[in-house]
């Protein structure tokens, strides 16, 4: 956190711009890292996911999810399903106060 702002790859959210594009239909694995030193809950709208290894451990079991908490230097890999549901949605921490300062971003599907 810098200045009372939280970033997401050092950005605040801005609705105009970008920050992933996937084509529809594509099976993706993320890997999304917290860097911070406190926890944020990732909520990715629209598609669902599997959570596959936290810390490089690999879970002994995958459900769907839209949220899996990041504790502090907590990386975690997704499995991530791109529907056939083209368009934008957003990314977030499920934390509304970190959301509201920055801590969001757009994919776009096409």
């Amino acid at each position: 956190m810098r200045a009372g702002k939280f970033f997401i790859n050092g950005q605040t959210f801005d609705h105009l711009r970008v920050d992933f594009q996937g084509r529809a239909g594509d099976l993706e694995v993320w890997e999304v890292e917290n860097q911070g030193d406190m926890d944020h809950p990732f909520h990715l709208h629209t598609h669902p996911f599997q959570v596959l290894s936290v810390n490089g451990k690999a879970l002994p079991y995958r459900a769907l999810k839209d949220v899996v908490n990041l504790k502090a230097k907590e990386v975690v890999r997704l499995l991530v399903p791109l529907r056939n549901l083209p368009g934008k949605t957003v990314f977030h921490c499920h934390i509304v106060e970190h959301e509201d300062r920055g801590m969001m971003g757009v994919l776009e599907v096409v």
